[in-house]
């Protein structure tokens, strides 16, 4: 979406730097550990050995045995420091098991508090299926995979989500640069992903996630584009595709269409002598969407509701039992933390620990924030596009909120669904929003941005990166050797050989180098050869 020529050289730089994050971390997170992995990667196998296809019903999907085989700890929330450089069970690499030798499609079970063993439903299946399809597609290009070591389709999987997130940037980029903000801005905007820890975290995991998040991206440039005068039929026509997409994906895609009414709202209002054809093009994302559409539709006549409980063949009773009175503070009180925290950092072992990944969490809150209010008090951009842009956070956040209460009312649970992953979708549009407010800056230090952004990821992921290596990898002699130990362990882990990991950490290192050097040339003034990041757009195209 937008044009190589066009693009400075070191956001091609910062696109490979995030490749290069996103790589590294499948090393440092252990299979499982990320958000629901086992049951998405789970769930892709059983596609593509045909035993989720047809999509099944709810309550009828169990994990598999086979799955198990992928990984070497607990899926569930830790009590505490793991010592993983301490283990020494994990098999060599290449001697691992395989899906077959875990148990192939046998179904997984567990003992429940009363003692009864019973097998592990897999409640992905309340999604729709575009990723799994996608995923399974990706498995068939390994042959025999059943017999492999499963750890390495694992991470097969784990670098097809970074490709897939891997546009990102170029993404941000384009949609700084749509709407005119001044150099270097639209370059500060391509750092964006690097500062935010548990968005790179989850690109290089196993997750449906990352495709909505992807599609939530291209569909917030199209966005954009509407509301600085694209109205043309090939622009709603990819609007129109990308909320297909995204609504074969998962639920959250649900606010897409509101949103994309109101974009086309304020473009006819602003372009009324053009009302007709912004009419005429909403009409064209309206009907292209519609097979995305279909499947929510489906489900409210197949199981009687838009979204079906993935564990319950017939829906679980809902009715309120609890209110407000009951603690519904301490629930908001939980929610807004969790949300917050949960956007920039993993809390892995659920402790709410106010560690230090928690802390640089609320600084990069209070550097969003000082932009947004700047944003919409001295307007960089329109207010209506600025209001436009920022819908889909509340829409997102009022979402998961609504399900959360939900189950607060009925089971007293202070704490279910209550993640800020689940704003990834509406991050561009947010982002951007943020960094339009340092257009008011004077040009010297305007062009600090990109450099000081680059500091910012830089602290958020030493952090983040300290926190996590003394949860998973450090052993419990603390001595000088405690971190070589560490390495080492992760070395071992790793499902490719070695040399692969130290390739990419050796890259990474690399071009953070050169970014840091090329953004800290643009912040002392000094002119980069490549086409200044805040050129002139392309000219609107006619509809």
């Amino acid at each position: 979406m937008t044009r190589p020529r066009a693009v400075p050289v070191v956001v091609w730089l910062v696109v490979l730097l995030h490749l290069a994050v996103m790589l590294g971390q499948t090393a440092v997170f252990p299979n499982v550990r990320s958000p629901d992995e086992r049951q998405h990667v789970d769930l892709i196998l059983q596609v593509r050995q045909g035993d989720a296809w047809p999509w099944p019903g709810p309550g009828t999907a169990y994990v598999t045995q086979g799955v198990t085989a992928g990984g070497f700890v607990d899926a569930d929330s830790l009590d505490g420091p793991l010592h993983l450089a301490d283990r020494q069970d994990v098999p060599p690499r290449g001697e691992r098991p395989s899906y077959v030798d875990a148990g192939g499609t046998a179904p997984l079970t567990a003992e429940a508090p009363d003692g009864v063993v019973a097998p592990v439903f897999n409640q992905l299946v309340q999604h729709p299926p575009l990723y799994y399809l996608l995923g399974a597609g990706v498995v068939g290009l390994v042959p025999g995979w059943q017999d492999l070591p499963l750890d390495q389709v694992w991470l097969l999987l784990r670098w097809w989500n970074a490709l897939l997130a891997l546009p990102l940037p170029l993404l941000l980029f384009a949609a700084a640069r749509r709407l005119r903000l001044p150099e270097p801005l639209p370059v500060a905007a391509a750092l964006v992903p690097l500062a935010v820890p548990e968005l790179t975290h989850l690109e290089s995991a196993v997750n449906n996630d990352n495709l909505l998040m992807i599609l939530g991206a291209c569909a917030t440039l199209l966005v954009i584009r509407v509301l600085t005068g694209d109205l043309s039929r090939r622009t709603a026509v990819l609007l129109g595709l990308v909320t297909m997409l995204a609504l074969l994906t998962k639920g959250f895609a649900l606010m897409l269409p509101l949103w994309i009414l109101l974009a086309y709202l304020v473009a006819g209002y602003r372009y009324r002598a053009r009302l007709r054809t912004a009419a005429t093009s909403l009409l064209v994302v309206a009907v292209t969407t519609l097979p995305g559409v279909a499947w929510w539709v489906r489900n409210v006549l197949v199981h009687g509701m838009l979204q079906p409980h993935g564990t319950h063949v017939t829906p679980p009773d809902l009715t309120p039992v609890y209110g407000w009175a009951d603690g519904g503070l301490t629930w908001l009180g939980r929610f807004t933390e969790r949300m917050i925290t949960l956007f920039f950092v993993q809390d892995h072992a659920a402790t709410r620990d106010q560690d230090a990944s928690w802390w640089m969490a609320r600084v990069a809150l209070v550097v969003i924030l000082a932009g947004l209010v700047t944003a919409l008090v001295r307007r960089p951009v329109p207010r209506l596009d600025t209001l436009v842009l920022l819908f889909p956070i509340p829409a997102l956040a009022g979402i998961v909120a609504r399900g959360s209460w939900e189950q607060f009312a009925a089971f007293h649970e202070l704490g279910a669904a209550q993640q800020g992953r689940y704003l990834y979708t509406g991050l561009v549009g947010l982002m951007v929003v943020a960094l339009a407010g340092a257009a008011v800056l004077r040009p010297a230090w305007r062009r600090t941005v990109p450099a000081a952004l680059l500091v910012l990821a830089g602290g958020m992921h030493l952090a983040y990166q300290y926190d996590v290596w003394h949860l998973y990898w450090m052993p419990h002699d603390a001595g000088p050797g405690a971190f070589a130990a560490a390495l080492a362990a992760v070395g071992h882990w790793y499902a490719f050989p070695s040399a692969v990991l130290v390739v990419v950490l050796v890259a990474g290192v690399a071009l953070g180098v050169a970014v840091a050097v090329s953004l800290t040339r643009t912040a002392v003034g000094e002119p980069r050869p490549e086409r200044a990041a805040g050129a002139a757009p392309e000219p609107l195209q006619a509809a």
